[in-house]
């Protein structure tokens, strides 16, 4: 039998709570504007290896960290999927939406062969890091991918998305199965390729009515953990159904995610009481936290986390990604009181 995969994570990590942070390899650091200065536009910027890995390795210059998050975007799969995928300045990711109950002629395309600089990149990372360092691969879960892909951008409330899982229901499951498919594809391209741990990203979970709740956001991680098991790839997974609220503790059951990760807002002595303890937890330090210059509570907050998680497998983390006017210091600070926490 497969020892569990996060207790074989946790065992190589060698330490009681590792550390690392969501968007750790971007824009709170000066360097990386020299770096993403390089190519024109986003796209070609995470499909040139040698930036992507720059990228990567990047935070680990300034920081003692436990693992390097490949840098790449959620986005990359309506991308491979010819959804003519673009970044603005100052709008954000474009795509060509999609017409509900238009024919679906996505089923069979192959994103692997678009995806091989992402492998590439990931096995050269795989070779460079130190064998201590583990690597972090991820995708965008599939309702995350569908809201982009119907609306064409982000949303304050994704209607377009919303309205087609209540008018056209057959076929926004038929497109969230679909994506299923393409998220387990690129799981295990990262797997394969040398990740140590693999991540589902689903941003926009809290746009999900209750009621679709386990059609959109728990069955389909449930499908792509399947998918991935079966082919005897037993790589960590953690899930991240952002502010999911109540609902996490039924997707920590039964997504079978090794690890969920939980933004800022949930109460951890909630969580305590009612996540799989089973499983492991990410989180949930608010970012915002690291951003003043002076951040009085910032110790008090950190070691509430540790205390209250201390009779758990805790992975500390950010409650979502690192914003760029986060400070340098703050997070050094964080990642010394996690290292000398003796509880």
């Amino acid at each position: 039998m497969n020892e569990n995969p996060i207790n074989k994570l946790f065992n190589k990590l060698n330490c009681s709570v590792p550390i690392w942070f969501l968007r750790q390899a971007g824009r709170h650091i000066p360097e990386y504007y020299e770096i993403r200065k390089k190519e024109t536009d986003f796209i070609s910027f995470c499909l040139n290896e040698e930036l992507v890995i720059e990228s990567t390795k990047l935070p680990l210059k300034y920081y003692d960290l436990d693992a390097a998050i490949v840098f790449s975007d959620i986005l990359m799969i309506p991308w491979a999927m010819n959804r003519n995928v673009r970044f603005c300045k100052n709008l954000g990711p474009l795509l060509d939406p999609m017409i509900p109950d238009e024919t679906l002629i996505l089923k069979n395309i192959s994103i692997s062969e678009k995806l091989k600089p992402l492998k590439r990149s990931i096995s050269i990372l795989r070779e460079d890091l130190p064998k201590s360092k583990s690597l972090i691969g991820f995708a965008g879960a599939p309702w995350t991918l569908a809201c982009y892909m119907i609306e064409g951008k982000g949303s304050k409330d994704f209607i377009n998305t919303r309205k087609a899982l209540w008018n056209s229901n057959n076929w926004f499951m038929e497109l969230i199965e679909i994506l299923s498919l393409y998220v387990a594809q690129k799981l295990e391209i990262q797997a394969k390729a040398g990740a140590d741990l693999l991540m589902i990203f689903d941003s926009w979970s809290h746009m999900i009515p209750n009621n679709f709740f386990e059609d959109c956001a728990i069955n389909p991680i449930s499908n792509i953990v399947q998918i991935l098991r079966e082919k005897k790839i037993f790589t960590p997974i953690i899930g991240f159904p952002f502010k999911a609220g109540s609902s996490l503790a039924k997707y920590s059951y039964e997504t079978k995610v090794d690890c969920i990760a939980l933004d800022w807002s949930v109460d951890l002595n909630w969580a305590n009481n009612n996540i799989n303890k089973q499983i492991a937890i990410q989180g949930n330090l608010d970012p915002a936290s690291l951003i003043p210059i002076n951040s009085h509570h910032l110790r008090k907050n950190v070691l509430a986390i540790l205390e209250i998680m201390r009779d758990r497998r805790l992975i500390f983390n950010v409650g979502h990604g690192l914003t760029p006017d986060c400070k340098i210091k703050n997070v050094k600070t964080v990642i010394d009181i996690v290292r000398n926490y003796k509880g």
